[in-house]
């Protein structure tokens, strides 16, 4: 009796593994049909000026240092600054996150003034919600790494954001598989968020605006 029982157990924890990573294909399939706009860091030339340039937050040492990843975000941010291509840099994520992006581009000649604070960006599809409630009728581009341009893009599309994606890879970056294989599961949270949830963000802007 015992052995049918977990034969039995088994069994359904396989049917329901083999349902789950179908659910995850099905999903990175919807995420690719995203109509959203990608751009090369490389070839800025081929960039409108818009409003703001979002930074979303990524991993910052316990020295204080941010790591590869938004070290380049930050420095794509900076080149379309430099270059006139946007009068503003939104910095989304965890405060220290964001504080860290604040020291790195005010030492590189960013007023202060033109940087924007969004501590309550606490993943990218509270950023793009966040921002586009912030500034309604604005263009955006988001400064990220190629592999998330798929889920990016949704959100962008989905949440209705007049926004682009802007590829800053530079770097070789540590646990590039492991952060794949992490962006491929992770359209299942992006495509339930942007379908069936539809929650707001953590934070509202009444609580903790972008300032």
């Amino acid at each position: 009796m015992a052995g049918k029982i977990m034969k039995a157990m088994i069994a359904m924890g396989v049917s329901l593994g083999i349902v789950g990573l179908l659910f995850t294909i099905y999903c990175n399939v919807q995420l690719k049909t995203a109509k959203c706009q990608t751009y090369s860091v490389d070839h800025t030339e081929k960039i409108k000026e818009v409003d703001y340039v979002i930074v979303p937050g990524c991993l910052v040492y316990k020295s204080g240092k941010p790591s590869y990843a938004l070290e380049d975000r930050l420095n794509g941010a900076l080149r379309l600054y430099q270059e006139k291509k946007v009068p503003k840099i939104i910095l989304s994520g965890a405060a220290r996150e964001n504080k860290t992006g604040k020291i790195f581009l005010t030492n590189r000649n960013v007023a202060e003034e033109d940087i924007l604070i969004d501590d309550g960006g606490l993943d990218t599809y509270s950023t793009i919600y966040r921002c586009k409630e912030a500034f309604p009728n604005k263009r955006f581009i988001v400064c990220t790494q190629q592999k998330y341009f798929k889920r990016t893009g949704y959100l962008i599309s989905k949440l209705g954001m007049n926004g682009y994606c802007m590829g800053i890879d530079k770097h070789q970056y540590k646990k590039e598989i492991y952060e794949k294989f992490r962006d491929f599961f992770a359209s299942d949270k992006a495509w339930i968020e942007c379908n069936i949830t539809k929650p707001e963000p953590v934070y509202s802007l009444e609580k903790l605006p972008i300032k």
